[in-house]
Parts: structure tokens; C-alpha cells; sequence
């Protein structure tokens, strides 16, 4: 059926997700990237009630078409990487899919943080504070 239509109309049938996440997250950016990259269609929520239909009642929160629930960033991210398993994201080998996952892990334990310290004051979400930025 993916043939007939051609890559271009893949988002077309597939269904929508809801991520529940606080306004300009970083733990919510590696689901959306890779939504963009599957022609994923999310739609985002930034209502924070919506921490009660977690199981660890937090944010970000991904739910799917049939109301059941992933939390997790790294979590949500696998899922919707592996919704198109011919894009790659999720990689082709044992070896590829550890290797996607040694990666992500290192992103959110050493980089996504620092990052946010240096770029939200710039985007004017936080006050700058230099002994964070130092660090």
C-alpha cells in the first residue's frame, strides 16, 4: 500500500499522537525531531494537568491514538522513530540499535541539560546565571 502512494503521502494515513509537554521543553525535542523526520504528526499540548495520566505523574508525556500512555523522552523517542522502520532511525542491526542508544543516553545525560543553560536565555526563557554557565 506504501508503494502505491509514494513517500509523500505516508503521513496522510498514518494517525495522529498527542505530546503532553511544558512549554519549550528540551525533554520533548527528541520525539518531535524524529516525528519530523518519520512524517509523524503530533500535535503538542503544553496543559500540565495532563502529568496526571503518567504513571510518575510528570512530563513529557506521549499519548497514542488508543489513549494508552509513554513517558519517558527517550522512550517516546524510540517509539516514534520506530513507527517507519524503513527511515533508519532506529537503526537496521544490533549493532546500529546500541549505538542509537549508547548516543541518545549520552545526549540526555551530558548535553541536553548544559545546552539549555546556554541557549534559554538567549530564546528569553530563563535569566542568564553565570556560575550554571560556568559549570
Amino acid at each position: 500500500f506504501f508503494c502505491l502512494l509514494g513517500p509523500n503521502s505516508f503521513a496522510s494515513i498514518m494517525p495522529t499522537y498527542k505530546l503532553h509537554a511544558p512549554e519549550a521543553s528540551f525533554r520533548a525535542f527528541s520525539t518531535l525531531i524524529a516525528a519530523e523526520y518519520n512524517g509523524v504528526k503530533i500535535d503538542v499540548s503544553t496543559d500540565l494537568g495532563a502529568a496526571s495520566k503518567s504513571p510518575v505523574g510528570k512530563l513529557p508525556l506521549l499519548e497514542l491514538p488508543d489513549g494508552s500512555t509513554i513517558f519517558s523522552s527517550h522512550s517516546m523517542a524510540r517509539f516514534v522513530a520506530g513507527i517507519r522502520r524503513d527511515s533508519g532511525l532506529t537503526g537496521n542491526t544490533l549493532n546500529e540499535q546500541a549505538a542509537i542508544d549508547a548516543w541518545m543516553d549520552w545526549a540526555g545525560q551530558d548535553l541536553e541539560l548544559p545546552a539549555c543553560v546556554w541557549f534559554y536565555p538567549v530564546a528569553g526563557y530563563m535569566p542568564f546565571n553565570q556560575s550554571a554557565y560556568e559549570k
